[in-house]
């Protein structure tokens, strides 16, 4: 199941309590059940990558984040 874009807000929420706790349990932001799967994929500094996968709702998305970049000089 792709991610619906009206839970986009709240898998980015998600994504950013699970970065302060990794290894604190998190709803699932479809269907509300604990221990969704983050896995992160990301690609610093252009861009964040984070894989969402529930088994209880069989949410299976990818969370792409664009980044500024390194600055030039």
């Amino acid at each position: 199941m792709d991610l619906p874009a009206e839970r986009l807000k709240d898998a980015l929420a998600c994504i950013a309590a699970w970065r302060t706790q990794p290894d604190e349990p998190h709803a699932c932001p479809v269907c509300r059940s604990s221990g969704i799967a983050i896995i992160d994929r990301s690609a610093r500094p252009y861009r964040e990558w984070y894989v969402l996968k529930c088994e209880s709702c069989g949410l299976d998305a990818t969370v792409n984040i664009p980044m500024s970049g390194p600055p030039e000089f």
